[in-house]
């Protein structure tokens, strides 16, 4: 639930949002810049709404823009060398930490596509391992393929007292690894923790208890190396690009549209007062009457000129002549 306490809501419109669902898409805006499981993620979530009859026209269209520059900058720039998810990266962090792997307790809190990875990336690699999820059956593939124990978040307190890595990709927010467990654990020695979580399942008070080793995204972020300067501007710009190129197609789309009913509000309108005139001159003949047609006709285009100009060279006025001729609002 986004609106749960606690959470972020940003608001971003147009061109913005535009800018920063196609970055989303391309990996730039993910702790490891360039990585392609955004991509999945991001299809998955097109093709469930869609599925749902929820999904907008136009978010859709953009959505699918993205992922096409997605998968065109991973097919043609280095970030498709970028391999590394944030779930493998945590799993070396963590490894790299440890005196002995081999014989080490490993227990994963999260069996989503985070913790999921990061469970296939610690199989063979630690001398246990087992998966916390609120939900144990959503973990059952996971632990097949990974040769791991699944258990239930009631049963964290147990396993925690076992481990000695904890890799957290749960959103729990210091309610499960609290300070009171951690230091229990603590007593009988260090523990090394990696918090992938977003937002963070440890508090930030609670970090810095004697023995915690710990190590959040932001840390990963920086001990990583990413993709070269030169190949994430160009990236930038391909993202900006696209985003401009979205944006002033749909204005230009807004605006045909908006010529189309302007227009077609002005024909009824001059059909209406032509119709007015001629009753009140019913001595005209009918070549007189077509010259009174083609005069209103010639006016009214006449009229329509400037804006339709104004229009086609600046589609974002579109709103504006819309609320200006009472278009009502765009379909």
């Amino acid at each position: 639930d986004p609106f749960q306490a606690g959470a972020e809501v940003f608001l971003e419109l147009e061109g913005a949002a535009a800018l920063h669902l196609i970055r989303v898409a391309a990996g730039l805006d993910s702790a490891i810049q360039g990585e392609g499981q955004i991509l999945g993620q991001l299809r998955r979530a097109h093709d469930l709404a869609r599925a749902a009859g929820g999904l907008d026209p136009l978010l859709g269209a953009l959505v699918r823009a993205a992922l096409h520059l997605g998968r065109e900058l991973r097919a043609t720039t280095p970030l498709g060398r970028v391999r590394r998810s944030m779930g493998s990266l945590a799993v070396e962090a963590g490894i790299a930490l440890l005196p002995d792997p081999r014989s080490a307790a490993a227990l994963v809190v999260g069996a989503g596509e985070v913790g999921t990875l990061a469970t296939r990336a610690l199989a063979g690699r630690v001398g246990s391992l087992v998966i916390a999820n609120r939900a144990p059956e959503h973990a059952r593939e996971a632990a097949r393929l990974s040769a791991a124990r699944v258990v239930g978040l009631d049963e964290l307190e147990r396993e925690l007292e076992r481990a000695d890595l904890v890799i957290s990709a749960a959103d729990t927010r210091g309610t499960v690894l609290t300070a009171e467990r951690l230091a229990r654990r603590l007593s009988r020695g260090p523990l090394v923790l990696i918090d992938i979580a977003v937002p963070r399942s440890v508090a930030p008070d609670d970090r810095a208890l004697p023995g915690l080793r710990y190590r959040s995204v932001d840390d990963l972020r920086e001990e990583s190396a990413g993709p070269s300067e030169d190949t994430l501007r160009e990236a930038e710009a391909r993202c900006a690009a696209e985003a401009a190129r979205f944006v002033a197609a749909r204005r230009a789309r807004a605006a045909a549209t908006t010529i189309e009913a302007l227009h077609e509000r002005a024909e009824r309108l001059r059909r209406r007062q032509l119709d007015r005139a001629l009753a009140k001159l019913g001595h005209l003949d009918e070549r007189d009457r077509r010259i009174v047609d083609a005069l209103s006709t010639g006016l009214t285009r006449a009229l329509l000129h400037a804006p339709t100009v104004a229009l086609r060279e600046a589609p974002e006025r579109a709103v504006a002549v819309r609320e200006q001729f009472d278009l009502g609002e765009q379909g």
